[in-house]
């Protein structure tokens, strides 16, 4: 398995551990493709960048972006689990091993997140049949042990 997808499982799992004392909160990894049970949070990749870094070194630095999208039954809903997030954030996500098992516990990596953002979305009622609030808390990161 890629550490790319090793690294998406790891903030999904980080995600199901965060709000483990919500259990009416669905996590789902990547975009809800069927009906949107709310309360959820869904985490997808975005944007994977590597720059050079040394000269000689054809690794470069990677850096990713991820998007949490957090879809509530009330602001208030919305907000607490957006500032949950984006405290939790603060020390940053282990990377696992995940050709090991699923769920890991063998730490390979750990994602140090540079930057953090919580954008509040706007629902438009007339365009949803079914009202509910929503943001989105991306993450810059690097996986500082690569």
């Amino acid at each position: 398995m890629y550490i790319e997808r090793k690294e998406d499982l790891s903030i999904y799992y980080w995600l199901k551990s965060l709000f483990s004392d919500y259990s009416f909160v669905t996590i789902v990894d990547g975009f809800p493709t069927t009906e949107l049970v709310i309360p959820s949070i869904a985490v997808e990749p975005d944007t994977l960048e590597i720059r050079e870094f040394e000269l000689g070194s054809r690794e470069g630095v990677r850096l990713r972006t991820w998007y949490m999208d957090v879809y509530a039954k009330n602001k208030s809903q919305r907000d607490e689990f957006g500032y949950k997030i984006l405290d939790a954030l603060k020390d940053g996500i282990p990377v696992y091993d995940y050709d090991i098992s699923i769920p890991s516990d063998t730490e390979i990596g750990h994602l140090n997140i540079l930057k953090r953002r919580m954008k509040i979305i706007t629902i438009v009622p007339e365009l949803v049949s079914t009202m509910y609030y929503r943001s989105s808390v991306s993450i810059l990161a690097i996986n500082d042990r690569l």
